[in-house]
């Protein structure tokens, strides 16, 4: 499936980030990340304001997770945001669903602030 949602340049890029994370660390954001998820589900089903602590901290976490798998690339940011929308059952199988992108999104938001801060 990765070969179809990244380009030969991008799929070398995750190699790389792979290798320089090492297997340890790979491990360890393999196994939090599914807890995150729930986490931040909690929260949406909660009705907590996704501006709000404690979403923020948690979506703070997801873009430090996201980033160290993409190593911040936003060409592999965008592919792995597409996978997930063109592939829901893929994205179902880690607890994801176009609610939770868009509540996580929320918080994201909040934490690039305003517009003119960028």
């Amino acid at each position: 499936m990765f070969e179809k949602d990244y380009t030969p340049e991008q799929l070398q890029q995750l190699q790389a980030r792979r290798e320089a994370l090492g297997e340890d660390a790979i491990r360890q954001i393999e196994a939090e990340w599914p807890r995150l998820i729930a986490r931040v589900r909690e929260e949406m089903e909660k009705g907590t304001d996704p501006t709000r602590e404690p979403v923020l901290a948690l979506a703070a976490r997801w873009r430090e997770l996201l980033t160290a798998f993409t190593g911040g690339d936003p060409g592999i940011q965008r592919a792995v945001s597409a996978m997930h929308q063109q592939e829901p059952a893929v994205a179902a199988e880690h607890g994801l669903d176009p609610k939770l992108f868009e509540y996580v999104g929320k918080a994201m938001a909040c934490l690039e602030g305003p517009p003119s801060s960028r």
